[in-house]
């Protein structure tokens, strides 16, 4: 099972850190990782990395990219596929600053319909991975 984490990030924290993502990702799992007595340093440092989330409209785009889908369920912001057939089990919770989606796939169904939203970094810190979604993405079709 791996959980990801997903940001939409400024466009110029992008720029800065276009060739090296590995510090992008290192300072979104320092802030992670905060303890309680740092949260308002971590907040801060967030708010300058990352975009909040326009949550009801993702929330109205997953829907109805979906809802066509005989193996997707919704609840509120918490979204489901449980794919019997291509074994998938995929549940995704959409929150202000971020979105988290728990999957015991590598590539899941989610991110086909989240691709095409700019500046997506995806994080599995307890993997240590982390990509651009809209580049990763299209790389995986191609090698399918």
């Amino acid at each position: 099972m791996r959980t990801f984490y997903l940001f939409e990030v400024k466009d110029n924290i992008l720029k800065n850190y276009k060739y090296n993502y590995e510090e992008l990702y290192e300072l979104l799992e320092s802030i992670h990782y905060l303890k309680t007595e740092d949260i308002v340093l971590g907040y801060n440092i967030f708010n300058t990395l990352v975009n909040p989330l326009k949550k009801e409209e993702f929330n109205e785009y997953i829907k109805k990219n979906n809802l066509s889908n005989e193996n997707y369920i919704c609840y509120n912001y918490t979204h489901t596929i449980n794919d019997f057939y291509l074994n998938e089990t995929t549940k995704m919770i959409i929150n202000n600053s971020h979105i988290k989606i728990k999957s015991n796939k590598n590539i899941p169904s989610f991110f086909h319909n989240i691709r095409r939203l700019k500046n997506i970094f995806v994080c599995d810190f307890d993997n240590h991975d982390y990509f651009l979604l809209e580049e990763t993405i299209y790389n995986s079709c191609i090698n399918v």
